[in-house]
C-alpha cells in the first residue's frame, strides 16, 4: 500500500525545511511556519516509523529478514549522503579549510561514512548539516530490527518514547531543536510513535478530520511553543492522512506534490549545497553579512529565494533519477539475494 498523501506531505515539509536554512534574513525567514520549521524533522521521524512499522514489523519476525531489512534501509539513506559528503570534503580541500574546525574535521569524515556522526560524538554539526538526522535514522533502523522478537514490544516502545521525551525535557539544552547532541532522542520519540500508529486500522476519518489535522500541524509549527507535543501532533496527522480521501488528500495526490514527495529525501539533503553557494556568491550578489545571516532588500531576497527553490528542486530531480533511485534498486536487489541465501 502506497501512502501517497503522506509522501506529498514529506516533500512539502522538506521544502519548508529548505526555506528554514535559506541564509537571507528577511521576509521568508520571518514567517512563523519557516521560523520553526526545524520541527518538521520530527514529522519525518514519525512518518518513517509509521511506514517502517506498517511494512516491516511483522516481516522482521521471519528468519533472515533482519539482514535484508538493514541492507535495504542502508541503501536508501547512505549513497546520497556519502556522495554529498565527498562533495563537501572536495570543496573544503579546494578552499584549504579541511581540518580547520570540528565541522570540517578529518575524523568527522569517517564518522559520517559510518553514519554515527549524529549520535553525540561531535560538539557541533559536521559537513552536511541535515545529515545528523540521517545518522539518527539509520540507528533507529538498527534498533527497530533488534526488537520484533522481544516480548512486550508495546511496553518497550512506550518506554522508549516516554524516556526520550524526558531526556529532551530535562537534560537536552535545545529541547526539540536538538541535533548532533541529543537528536537521537528526538528520533526515538518520533519513530516509535509512528510504529505504534502503524498498528491502528487505516481508514478514512472524513474531510473534517483532515482539515483539522492540516490546520493543527500548521498552527503547531507556526506557534512553536509546545514543541514536546511534536510526536503526538504529527502522529495524529499521519494517522488521519494514511487513509484520507478528502479534498486535501486529493490535492496532495496531484502531480507536483507527488513529485516533491518522490524527491523529498534529495530535497532535504541537497539544499545545503545551494545555501553554501549563496554564501560564496554573497559579495557579488550585493548581500551584506549580519551575524549568522545575510541581508538584502525585499526584491533581491525574493528573487534569490525563487532561484534557490528552483535550483533545489532541479538538483533533487537529478540526484533522485541518477543516484538515489538506482542505488535503492541495487540495494533492494542485494537484499533479496541475501534473503534467499539466509533462507
Amino acid at each position: 500500500m502506497r501512502f501517497t498523501a503522506l509522501d506529498s506531505w514529506r516533500g512539502i515539509c522538506a521544502l519548508i525545511v529548505a526555506a528554514f536554512h535559506f541564509p537571507i534574513l528577511g521576509l521568508i525567514k520571518g514567517q512563523p511556519l519557516v521560523e520553526h520549521a526545524y520541527l518538521f524533522v520530527d514529522f519525518f521521524f514519525v512518518l518513517s516509523g509509521f511506514v517502517i512499522g506498517w511494512t516491516s514489523e511483522q516481516r522482521l519476525q521471519q528468519p533472515g529478514e533482519a539482514w535484508s531489512f538493514i541492507v535495504r534501509r542502508f541503501g536508501r539513506v547512505w549513497p546520497l549522503h556519502v556522495v554529498l559528503l565527498a562533495l563537501f570534503v572536495a570543496v573544503a580541500v579546494a578552499r584549504g579549510n579541511l581540518g580547520d574546525d570540528e565541522q570540517h574535521s578529518i575524523p568527522a569524515i569517517f564518522t559520517n561514512i559510518g553514519l554515527i556522526h549524529g549520535l553525540g560524538i561531535h560538539e557541533k554539526l559536521t559537513w552536511n548539516d541535515p545529515s545528523w538526522s540521517i545518522s539518527v535514522e539509520f540507528s533507529l533502523y538498527l534498533l527497530f530490527a533488534a526488537l520484533p522478537l522481544a516480548p512486550r514490544r508495546t511496553a518497550i516502545y512506550l518506554g522508549l518514547i516516554v524516556g526520550s521525551l524526558g531526556i529532551l525535557i530535562f537534560w537536552a539544552p535545545s529541547g526539540m531543536a536538538s541535533t548532533f547532541d541529543f537528536g537521537l532522542y528526538r528520533g526515538v520519540a518520533g519513530f516509535f510513535t509512528g510504529v505504534l500508529i502503524a498498528r491502528l486500522p487505516v481508514r478514512d476519518h472524513g474531510r473534517s478530520a483532515e482539515i483539522v489535522a492540516t490546520g493543527g500541524v500548521v498552527l503547531f509549527v507556526a506557534f512553536g511553543a509546545l514543541q514536546y507535543l511534536a510526536p503526538l501532533v504529527f502522529g495524529l496527522a499521519v494517522a488521519i492522512f494514511a487513509g484520507s480521501t478528502g479534498p486535501v488528500a486529493r490535492a496532495l495526490e496531484a502531480r507536483i506534490p507527488k513529485l516533491l514527495g518522490k524527491w523529498s529525501y534529495s530535497i532535504y539533503m541537497v539544499h545545503t549545497v545551494f545555501v553554501a553557494l549563496i554564501w560564496a556568491a554573497a559579495p557579488r550578489l550585493g548581500l551584506e553579512r549580519r551575524g549568522l545571516h545575510l541581508t538584502a532588500d525585499l526584491g533581491l531576497e525574493l528573487a534569490i529565494f525563487g532561484g534557490y527553490i528552483l535550483a533545489v528542486i532541479g538538483a533533487s530531480y537529478v540526484s533522485y533519477t541518477f543516484l538515489e533511485d538506482p542505488a535503492r534498486r541495487y540495494f533492494n536487489a542485494l537484499a533479496r539475494s541475501k534473503r534467499t541465501v539466509a533462507a
